[in-house]
């Protein structure tokens, strides 16, 4: 369980991940600790600092503009080093200098954990449902590719 002298169950804590893929906890920051503020939340994909940005609690996990599903975990390229964030990454396993890979760059994770690489400016996805490969350009294309049929 990881533990932090700012973590005070307002404006920084810690949930068990809904999602598989991630390592079992997520770190959410909810700015002035209210509960009507947005939500960056923080997880680890294997050794990858991931996060996202959600609504407020009272709106749920989409954004009324985009109601299809929760936003998808994006890579954070650089990691903290310092900080309540660097120390959440540390601890649930991830790396600080994250390995580029030129012939898979990951760059987000989709609902089921499905790895969204970009190659020549194009993101594309193989969706687990149905093993579709998708591809967009951009990953709000994509998304959009992702839930429609």
């Amino acid at each position: 369980m990881f533990e932090h002298a700012n973590l005070d169950g307002s404006k920084y804590r810690t949930l068990a991940a809904a999602e598989t893929f991630l390592q079992p906890e997520v770190l959410e920051f909810r700015e002035g600790g209210a509960d009507s503020a947005p939500r960056l939340q923080h997880g680890v994909a294997g050794d990858v600092l991931v996060e996202r940005y959600l609504p407020a609690e009272s709106v749920g996990t989409a954004w009324p503009h985009d109601s299809v599903a929760a936003p998808w975990w994006v890579v954070v390229d650089h990691p903290p080093h310092a900080g309540i964030v660097a120390t959440f990454n540390e601890s649930l396993g991830g790396i600080y200098k994250r390995v580029l890979n030129p012939e898979k760059n990951v760059v987000a994770f989709a609902e089921q954990g499905e790895e969204v690489v970009i190659s020549a400016g194009v993101y594309s996805v193989v969706r687990a449902a149905d093993s579709k490969e998708l591809s967009g350009n951009s990953l709000v294309a994509l998304r959009a590719a992702y839930y429609a049929n």
